[in-house]
């Protein structure tokens, strides 16, 4: 019988072009429900319809993703420390990798998000995102930006590899990738939601929707996209105060193919301190 690895190994590309179709779908996720959770009341004007020009820039949104999962593959496929076989599937190539991915990642989406947020520049890229006080379409509010701005966030993914692969030489599985965007695009869908959604761990809010939702009332802050780490770090986060009961959180998810995938975790919920 042929080994896995050399079977793997020929079929290369195909589980790539398999990957890029299932992050592609990962980026168009729309929550169809979610249970037991608080709404985020409405304290900014709700943009009730799209206009023309964001119909126009949410189809560019989507249109460059299927490019720069190419790109990504392309990269993915000529990095030496990225690695692809099954025995290589391992707690210090596949989870380890992520939180670093997402904390690299956001030092930059940060610097670039509160760089867009400069007078000079704001009135040209970002200030149509800011139309929507009060998002709610999930990913469809989300990508609802200058096709600008989309290109810089969304390569930003491919920059935070390229750090850590050939700058910092970690050693990544490719499935941590699948983890990386499918994951980053389900929380960047949750910003733009009405609920309430945390994640924490020991104690430690890991993700808040409440955060983005703020930074879409008051600007000058919360200007990470994952994580508030950076913005903690440098002076930028906004403490949010909403009342938080236990809860276990089921999140039914249906990609634009009819791929379906259940989420649930059992979210600790504590109170913030205004």
């Amino acid at each position: 019988m042929e080994p896995i690895d050399s079977w793997f190994q020929k079929r290369r590309l195909n589980f790539s072009l398999f990957l890029s179709l299932l992050v592609y779908s990962s980026t168009n996720f729309s929550l169809l429900a979610l249970l037991k959770f608080d709404p985020i009341p409405v304290r900014g004007k709700h943009l009730d319809e799209l206009s023309t020009t964001d119909k126009v820039f949410i189809a560019i949104s989507k249109l460059q993703t299927g490019p720069f999962v190419y790109f990504m593959l392309r990269y993915a496929l000529s990095e030496p420390n990225l690695l692809w076989m099954p025995h290589q599937l391992s707690l210090t190539t596949v989870l380890l990798p992520l939180p670093v991915l997402f904390l690299v990642f956001d030092f930059f989406y940060t610097s670039l998000h509160w760089a867009l947020h400069i007078k000079a520049i704001y009135g040209f890229i970002h200030k149509h995102h800011h139309t929507q006080k009060a998002p709610s379409r999930a990913n469809e509010d989300a990508i609802n930006v200058h096709p600008i701005e989309y290109v810089l966030g969304e390569y930003n993914h491919l920059w935070s590899l390229f750090l850590c692969c050939t700058v910092f030489q970690m050693q990544i599985h490719a499935l941590t990738i699948l983890l990386f965007l499918s994951v980053g695009g389900i929380l960047a869908g949750w910003n733009h939601t009405r609920y309430d959604i945390v994640i924490s761990l020991l104690g430690y809010t890991l993700y808040d929707s409440k955060a983005h939702d703020v930074h879409h009332r008051i600007p000058q802050s919360n200007y990470g996209q994952y994580t508030m780490f950076w913005d903690h770090v440098f002076g930028t986060y906004r403490y949010v105060a909403n009342k938080h009961p236990t809860a276990q959180v089921v999140i039914l998810c249906q990609s634009h193919n009819s791929l379906i995938i259940i989420f649930i975790f059992v979210v600790p919920m504590t109170p913030m301190i205004v």
